[in-house]
């Protein structure tokens, strides 16, 4: 408490700790302002807090329970803890905190039961705080636990995130089988980043296997898998609660280094704080950003493109020059170009010595003395001077033209193009400048009374040459008068541009300093607050008494109900006595009885005609009979165990296990056959193009392409340079490196079949650098299994890297005669189960019959009937919010049951089982596969004889007919087989076609919605916290791989919706084909009474191929949607991801409206074509039997017949049915 017991130490930590509040609570931070609220709180009760964060079903509270010694947390393999729990030592009490009401108290004694189901309400009670008196706790040691992270609930991962920082150490738990769980590494690495201390416990390591992984290996691979994640961990625990005297179990060493933590909570304490303190204000200014973000967002929307204010100065001093060089040019450029033209006017030599000798000439034939002849000299005189005026004139003329006229125009047109003003009108003006003069102008010029002297004539020929000039100086500035005009037209509108632009330019100046400024301001306060911690403040004004009203609580004292625990306990279902074993023996008799009749059927009727079709129906439902064979496929996440199932089933343990992924092959255990005895083993290596199309799919996580295989090669160890690989990028990561490594050894084999032994096979499945080129693997193999002619397919995990997978996985669900998912009972579901079982769930009442088997596998892990129970009823209430409703559901040990088989039960602990629970499986599953299946069959087969007892009966009739009967008979017969040629020629009708078309329209319709029903959880679970961290380094790239997972999760989703409905409009297909074969059956009965068909084989459907959506989509019609993300605080805390949301979710309706309009329009193309098909099929199948029928029905109208032989085979057909109901046709 504050007051002077307090150390000086602690006090000034209050006091940073005010200081800091005070200044969060000014800026509007009242989110962080708690939380440092918080750790004032306590500082002030000197808490040291341990917290237990991981897995939901890692043990964190059954450990606290442990370390505490008593059972005061719930704890279930389901989510429990749904809110934050910490428990100390000290006088009895529970204080629950409520979200949105005051926290209550409960004195001692309280009900341990009623805080315990406190502790699983997460929706109304934000954390609960336990005080016990207990010597394994010191006084100010707290215990957190936290909801799992991984769980379901995203609340619970962000209660335990915004809880955090009160904690000084951080025990991050994990379960044995999820430590390669890509959320572990994210979490850890982001504490270590934020300063925490974390340790690692790898809890439940009872469930290690010694002789399937060393557990020195298993180590090693934890170490390093954290290693290579550059997780900064202080100690790793291995710890087992349920075997505690297990050799490598750690628990022991984790108490002790625990007290030596208490030992050390001194020095650790203020160091704790520390780190808390300036995480806290890192977020704060990441709060500061936002606060700032809408105006930093309107400027920045102002702004062309990011510049220094200097470099925006340097832009606008230019654009002011670029004013000032306009607006003096204008007097600039007349001065120059009356320069050049009275320099170009001032050399134009006009009056050479030719020239001056005609200007003489001309000037002494106007002298009043001038005279010519003696005889007319009048008229002749007139005549010389007009012909000397002339010729003078003509020579200026040229001399003009070509020494003054050409070089004034060369200045014009010269001027107008190096100043831009080029423009049709002028240039042609400049081009045809000329000043035109007559003789009279050279008359004019000359002065009267002048002689004719040499310095006259220089003084003339000069006037004229000064004339010239003055004319073409005069000619020449009224069109540079125009030019000048237009270019200040011209240039006031370039100054208008330039002034627009300065004031746009000194705009951005003023925008681009705002922003430079609430940078500056947040780095200040932001710095001011960093010091604060660094150095010691002094305790405020009235500062005890504030801080005592900040931390210190006040509770309403409640009453415990004290209610009697009345909750009836949970049973697990009911096992079921019955031994398969009998079942499978009345069945396989019954079964080898039905071949015998059949076969014996065939003989009684060889020889009698029209039974042709029989007999080749009665053949064939033998041999199915007599070689029937299932095919069980086997599905499940890599972790739960599916391959220790399989070998349950089988017997033996024929599949390697491990608790790393392993089965990235397709296994296949079949009976053994001719050629292929017991264990022999075929494995099909993929191809050099399947192995490049693989790498290239890798590879495209890294930004990698290549042409060729030897190019991906080449780029797969460039790919394996990279220091840091995210958590989406590593299985790719994983995949690269096991095909770099392992590709030199099996390049020759690739796309071969290789013959290998057991012990090979081993390899080709768990061995990495071999399972990556393995496409299928068989085993022959004989065991109680495979001898009911049962083949086990054990696919890839449902995280599967292989993209094909997908597409098989999908044939085996369609076409197999049984699905078996096996979960884990401490995991229930991972989120790559999810999608795998919401496929199930889509196409589960597609089937005619229930064929999917769940398996809750290692159920030895329950610690009681309740809570095994409790398990099996959330699994059940997952299931069925995947869309599978009344799931078998059967929970089991698959380590039990191969003990169990193999006689060694005895030897290991299995807790609350008593039997492993595989003959409760083995006896449902018997049941379906063998008897209703085989079941099925019999009925089939017997249902046949009974339609060739009837026939055989129509005969006998016609054969006992008089000859006129007969002949009327006969009569009316080829009449009805007329008509029934004309029925069995109907094709398919336009009304059906068009109702399948309908169908597929209304099917693929209906995606789209589902598709955006869902979006919303797929944006909030990969565009997460943990993606986008704070200090996430290239923001960028982390959005794009955001965006890549979110389009690839939509177009997985798209392609699995299309496989479920393809299947939706087979089962549409098979049931118009059932009413069409009822219809022609009905109306070929009306035409005669009697016929009988075999029944139309339902037509079988191609598999369908198809393409993952959006894979080649253009990415830069989501950059609008992406720049909505500032930084990750105002992202997550601020709601802006929904502007983000919505303009994802808005670009991404056309991309999906063109991939399900192109998809469904291939189903229109693929199943029209093959539903006409179906038809025509169904008609020939039809036709062929009435034929047959018809024949036999003539030649017993027609021939002689042995009637005592056909009534012996009625009366022996009448006794092999005599015990089966008849078929369908009865």
């Amino acid at each position: 408490m504050i007051g002077t017991k307090e150390t000086p130490l602690l006090q000034q930590w209050m006091s940073k700790l005010l200081y800091v509040y005070d200044e969060m609570t000014k800026k509007g931070d009242y989110v962080n302002a708690e939380k440092v609220k918080q750790l004032m709180k306590k500082v002030n009760n000197e808490e040291f807090i341990i917290a237990f964060c991981g897995h939901f079903s890692a043990g964190k509270s059954s450990m606290i329970n442990e370390l505490i010694g008593e059972p005061i947390l719930p704890s279930s393999p389901i989510p429990t803890s749904a809110n934050l729990v910490k428990v100390k030592s000290g006088k009895e009490y529970a204080r629950v905190y409520y979200k949105n009401e005051p926290p209550i108290e409960y004195p001692a004694p309280y009900n341990y039961d009623e805080i315990k189901s406190y502790c699983k309400d997460g929706d109304a009670i934000e954390a609960i705080e336990i005080s016990h008196r207990t010597d394994r706790l010191p006084h100010g040691i707290v215990i957190m636990d936290t909801p799992g992270i991984d769980s379901t609930d995203d609340a619970h991962r962000l209660a335990t995130e915004s809880a955090l920082h009160l904690s000084d150490v951080v025990f991050y738990t994990m379960d044995y089988n999820h430590v390669q769980s890509e959320l572990n590494f994210q979490f850890t690495k982001e504490l270590t980043d934020h300063g925490k201390s974390v340790y690692l416990i790898v809890n439940q390591i009872d469930k290690h296997r010694e002789e399937e992984l060393s557990f020195a290996d298993f180590k090693q691979s934890v170490v390093q898998a954290f290693r290579d994640w550059n997780v900064k961990i202080e100690e790793i625990f291995f710890t087992s609660l349920k075997q505690p005297d297990l050799p490598y179990n750690e628990f022991n060493r984790l108490c002790n280094f625990l007290q030596k933590l208490f030992h050390e909570k001194d020095e650790r304490f203020a160091l704790g704080i520390k780190t808390a303190l300036k995480q806290l204000l890192h977020d704060h200014l990441f709060f500061l950003q936002e606060q700032d973000a809408y105006e930093e967002e309107q400027l920045k929307a102002q702004l062309r493109d990011e510049i220094q204010l200097d470099d925006l100065s340097e832009r606008i001093s230019r654009i002011e020059q670029e004013i000032k060089t306009v607006e003096k040019q204008g007097g600039e450029l007349e001065r120059q170009f009356t320069a050049e033209l009275n320099n170009v006017l001032e050399h134009a030599y006009i009056m050479p010595f030719e020239t001056r000798e005609l200007a003489r000439s001309f000037l002494e034939s106007v002298q009043p003395d001038f005279k010519v002849g003696l005889f007319f000299a009048k008229a002749k005189t007139a005549a010389e001077r007009e012909k000397r005026l002339l010729s003078f004139y003509e020579n200026v003329k040229e001399k003009v033209r070509t020494n003054m006229e050409w070089h004034v125009r060369e200045l014009l047109v010269r001027f107008l193009k190096e100043h831009h003003m080029a423009e049709h009108d002028l240039l042609q003006q400049s081009q045809q400048l000329t000043v035109p003069f007559t003789e009279e102008l050279l008359v004019r010029i000359v002065k009267k009374g002048a002689g004719v002297t040499g310095d006259y004539i220089l003084t003339y020929t000069s006037d004229v040459a000064n004339e010239f000039k003055r004319l073409y100086r005069d000619k020449a500035m009224r069109l540079f008068e125009q030019f000048i005009m237009k270019w200040r037209e011209n240039a006031e509108a370039e100054i208008k541009a330039l002034e627009s632009r300065l004031n746009k330019e000194k705009e951005q100046r003023n925008i681009q300093a705002r922003l430079e400024e609430l940078s500056q301001l947040r780095k200040e306060a932001y710095e001011k607050l960093v010091e604060v911690i660094e150095r010691d403040v002094p305790l405020q004004e009235h500062a005890e008494e504030r801080i005592a009203r900040l931390v210190n609580e006040t509770f309403v004292i409640g009453a415990s109900k004290h209610q009697e625990n009345t909750t009836n306990v949970k049973k697990t279902e009911e096992r079921q006595t019955n031994e398969a074993k009998s079942g499978k023996t009345a069945v396989k008799l019954e079964a080898e009885k039905a071949i015998a009749d059949l076969y014996h059927t065939v003989e009684l009727i060889k020889d009698v005609k029209g039974m042709k079709r029989f007999i080749d129906e009665l053949n064939e439902k033998a041999q199915r009979l007599k070689n029937r064979s299932f095919t069980v496929a086997l599905f499940g996440a890599f972790s739960a165990g599916k391959s220790s199932f399989a070998n349950a089933l089988i017997g033996e343990k024929v599949l390697p296990v491990s608790p790393n992924p392993t089965t990235a092959t397709i296994n296949k255990i079949v009976p053994p056959a001719p050629g292929y005895p017991h264990g022999t083993v075929i494995v099909q290596l993929k191809t050099r193009e399947q192995i490049f199309n693989d790498l290239q799919m890798s590879l495209r996580y890294f930004g990698l392409k290549a042409e060729t295989l030897e190019e991906a090669f080449k780029l797969s160890k460039k790919a394996l340079d990279i220091e840091s690989v995210d958590a989406r990028e590593k299985p790719h990561y994983s995949f690269i490196k096991a095909v770099v490594h392992g590709y030199e050894a099996i390049e020759n084999d690739l796309g071969t079949k290789l013959c290998v032994d057991l012990e090979a096979f081993g390899q080709y499945v768990a061995d990495e650098t071999k399972a990556c080129f393995v496409e299928w693997i068989e085993l022959y193999y004989a065991c109680p299994l495979t001898e009911q002619g049962i083949t086990l397919v054990d696919t890839p995990g449902a995280d599967s890297v292989n993209a094909r997978h997908t597409g098989v996985a999908f044939e085996y669900i369609k076409n197999a005669d049984a699905v078996l998912f096996v979960t884990y009972y401490n995991h229930a579901f991972s989120k790559a189960d999810r999608e795998f079982l919401i496929q199930l769930g889509r196409v589960k009442d597609a089937f005619s019959m229930d064929k999917m088997f769940f398996i809750v596998n290692a159920a030895d892990l329950a610690h009681s009937h309740d809570e095994l129970a409790d398990v099996l009823a959330y699994v059940k209430e997952q299931l069925v919010r995947f869309g599978i409703r009344n799931p078998r559901l059967y929970p089991l040990s698959s380590r039990f049951a191969l003990e169990e088989k193999t006689g060694k039960t005895g030897e290991t602990n299995y807790g609350i089982l008593t039997e492993s629970g595989i003959r409760r499986f083995e006896a449902d599953f018997q049941r379906f596969i063998i008897d209703e299946l085989t079941s099925l069959a019999i009925e089939g087969a017997y249902a046949e004889m009974n339609r060739v007892r009837r026939t055989i009966s129509e005969y006998i009739a016609q054969a006992q007919l008089d000859m006129n009967a007969k002949q009327a008979k006969l009569q009316k017969i080829r009449q009805e087989q007329a008509e029934m040629k004309e029925l069995f020629q109907e094709a398919a009708a336009e009304t059906e076609l068009y109702a399948l078309e309908q169908e597929i329209a209304e099917l693929v319709h209906y995606i789209k919605q589902r598709i955006f029903l869902r979006f919303g959880d797929w944006f909030k679970e990969i565009f997460n916290p943990a993606a986008l961290r704070e200090d996430v380094r290239d923001v960028k790239k982390a959005l794009e791989a955001c965006l890549d997972e979110l389009l690839s999760s939509i177009g997985f989703d798209l392609a699995q919706e299309m496989r479920a409905t393809s299947l939706r409009v087979e089962k549409f297909i098979v049931e118009q084909l059932r009413e069409r074969f009822k219809r022609l059956y009905a109306k070929a009965a009306a035409i005669h009474h009697g016929i009988t068909f075999t029944d139309f084989e339902h037509y079988e459907f191609a598999a369908l191929q198809f393409e993952t959506g959006l894979h080649n989509i253009d990415r830069s019609r989501f950059k609008k949607a992406l720049s909505f993300y500032k930084n990750a605080k105002s992202f997550f805390e601020r709601d802006e991801k929904r502007w983000m949301r919505e303009e994802l979710e808005k670009q991404l309706q056309e991309p999906v409206d063109d991939y399900l309009q192109e998809n469904k329009e291939f189903l229109l193309r693929v199943y029209l074509e093959q539903y006409v098909h179906a038809v025509n099929r169904l008609n020939e199948h039809l036709q062929q039997q009435s034929t047959d029928y018809f024949a036999g029905f003539i030649s017993a109208l027609t021939e002689p017949v042995n009637m005592e032989h056909l009534q012996l085979i009625e009366a022996k057909l009448a006794d092999m049915s005599a015990h089966i109901e008849t078929g369908t046709n009865d």
